[in-house]
């Protein structure tokens, strides 16, 4: 019988897309839904989703902006939340070093949490076969992305209050940790991860994230060993 991995990139990369599809969508319509009380247009909204391609970056500088701060403090904060993206820039850069230059430059546009995670999970796509999940992968995951932001930015004016949405992204990101905790080294980084990166997130917010990926690698590096 033909499995999964016998078949297409792209029918892969829907696939996989798909297992993470509901969570995105929600935590893209919250992102929606903020922006929107916070006065930000559709179009500036969407056209930030793709090229940012990050919520929590996107959601800083959407925030900073409407407080008004200024131009460097706002690309600055947001590079800080984005800068977990440097651990998975390197863990990828194995399957990118055989790569033709052109994908080396333009593919890493889409590393994000899911696309990282996700790819992850298929260690025998490589070469071609990989450029190709790559790329669509990429490309379901945003498509998916700024049709929930758009969704959410245009029916803002007629949601109820819904408070229990902020805990979405949280719920996403358990519920692409959770399959992962297979061994002792997995559970001490997340573990570690987690208590670190809360605990500098109560003193600084745009550095919680950073911490607590860098806390969690190291951890779980010493687990190993």
């Amino acid at each position: 019988m033909k499995t999964l991995v016998d078949s297409r990139p792209s029918v892969v990369a829907l696939h996989d897309t798909a297992s993470v599809a509901l969570g995105l969508a929600a935590f893209g319509v919250t992102l929606g839904v903020t922006m929107s009380a916070l006065g930000v247009g559709v179009l500036p909204g969407l056209i930030g989703a793709g090229v940012v391609y990050g919520g929590s970056a996107q959601l800083t500088a959407v925030t900073l902006v409407h407080q008004g701060a200024a131009f460097v403090a706002v690309v600055v904060s947001s590079a800080i939340v984005n800068a977990r993206l440097l651990l998975y820039s390197a863990s990828l850069s194995q399957r990118f070093r055989d790569q033709p230059a052109w994908f080396r430059w333009l593919a890493p546009q889409f590393v994000i949490d899911q696309t990282y995670l996700l790819s992850g999970a298929r260690p025998e796509l490589d070469g071609r076969a990989f450029r190709r999940y790559w790329g669509f992968l990429g490309v379901f995951i945003l498509v998916v992305w700024c049709g929930s932001i758009a969704l959410g930015m245009v029916a803002a004016p007629v949601l109820p209050d819904l408070p229990h949405l902020g805990f979405v992204g949280t719920a996403m990101f358990l519920g692409l940790l959770a399959p992962r905790l297979t061994s002792r080294p997995a559970v001490t980084a997340a573990l570690t991860g987690g208590l670190v990166a809360a605990v500098i997130g109560l003193i600084r917010p745009e550095l919680g994230i950073v911490c607590g990926a860098i806390a969690g690698v190291t951890a779980g590096s010493a687990a190993r060993r």
